[in-house]
């Protein structure tokens, strides 16, 4: 698909779910946050729900945290136009309060849409919600923040919330690192080789984390 398919598609599905008024949420928002970026974007970054600046402006990380993923994309060369930004929910919730599962059941087909229109070659999961999503677990973010999963023939690699390094800045550095491996695997066409790392099946992954669990359980 060419770009300006894809431009009119991404407006198409736009124009389509902006009303959306499928949950609770639609009543408390003040702007439906579609996402924002290039259509043909190699690199896409997901997060999971608009907050307050978001949701007075329609556009997704605009406050402190967006200012930080603006300069991290500017460290590996990339301006925000050049990646595509979404979250996993496009209202934000209550007081910023986590997703509901109900939520993420509802608004999610508009993400996997949004991510089979513009096919990027990386989706960067920034933070729990969206890695579970995307990668089917229940795992926390710390157990695959920075590893390379391959789903779909496209890398998908967790990576902590930019809000996170701003309350955190110990793991600043981590960010940047994870950031430099983004840069390796597009520069590398996506050779894992590159970050030294194998590409992970997430479904192995699941069920060994399952069983993991499952033994643990069964020692109580």
């Amino acid at each position: 698909m060419d770009e300006l398919n894809k431009r009119e598609r991404l407006k198409e599905l736009y124009f389509k779910i902006k009303d959306c008024d499928k949950c609770e949420l639609s009543k408390s928002r003040t702007k439906f946050v579609f996402g924002s970026g290039s259509a043909c974007a190699e690199i896409m970054l997901v997060g999971e729900a608009p907050g307050k600046n978001e949701d007075l402006q329609g556009l997704p990380f605009v406050g402190q945290a967006g200012k930080l993923l603006d300069e991290l994309l500017g460290s590996i060369g990339y301006k925000r136009s050049e990646v595509f930004i979404a979250n996993v929910l496009k209202c934000r919730p209550p007081g910023n309060r986590d997703p509901k599962v109900d939520e993420v059941n509802i608004c999610k087909g508009y993400l996997m849409e949004q991510i089979k229109i513009i096919d990027p070659k990386i989706i960067c999961t920034m933070g729990r919600y969206s890695t579970q999503l995307l990668l089917n677990t229940d795992r926390g973010i710390n157990g695959l923040r920075g590893r390379v999963y391959k789903m779909d023939n496209r890398i998908i690699m967790p990576i902590n919330h930019p809000a996170a390094a701003l309350y955190a800045p110990s793991r600043m550095d981590i960010l940047r690192q994870d950031f430099q491996k983004i840069k390796n695997l597009i520069d590398s066409g996506g050779d894992l080789s590159c970050v030294n790392n194998e590409a992970l099946n997430p479904e192995n992954e699941v069920k060994t984390y399952k069983e993991n669990k499952n033994e643990q359980l069964g020692l109580f």
